[in-house]
């Protein structure tokens, strides 16, 4: 089952070198993006967790419990009005149970870093969503090891 996140990948039909010529010899940023419009391709950070949220028949209501979160915060972030922290992003994926790739998906939809597995806060994050860890016991194991917590 693919999500709109994985689902609105499609092949640019430029490549990098002719959008960055594009940036290059524009004059007006407006112009540029609205001539590489049909080549950026990343979807929205809500489309991305609105198609995790239906996949698991999760609603706001439901997501926000989960994640510990207070409910208008959440419809808040599923409707855009609020751009979501790495971290609140980290408890949304291990409540919803997704993959590291799917998880790195929903940070880059959000312009936020990626997981990365030489950072050991990020190490233990990838390996509780490899082993589907809750967000107290992701929270538990990375305050065990003198981290900043996810909550």
């Amino acid at each position: 089952m693919q999500s709109s996140c994985s689902a609105e990948k499609k092949a640019p039909a430029r490549d990098t070198e002719e959008l960055l010529d594009i940036l290059e010899r524009s004059r007006n940023l407006t112009g540029a993006l609205k001539a590489m419009e049909g080549d950026m391709t990343v979807p929205a950070f809500t489309q991305c967790l609105a198609g995790y949220m239906k996949e698991r028949g999760l609603n706001a209501t439901g997501l926000s419990e989960a994640a510990l979160l207070s409910r208008s915060f959440t419809y808040q972030l599923c409707s855009g009005e609020r751009r979501p922290s790495r971290d609140i992003i980290l408890r949304l994926a291990l409540v919803m149970e997704l993959s590291v790739a799917q998880a790195q998906s929903l940070l880059r939809t959000a312009q936020r870093g990626a997981l990365y597995p030489r950072v050991l806060r990020d190490a233990v994050i990838i390996f509780a969503l490899q082993n589907h860890m809750g967000i107290l016991a992701t929270d538990e194991q990375l305050l065990s090891r003198g981290l900043a917590g996810i909550l």
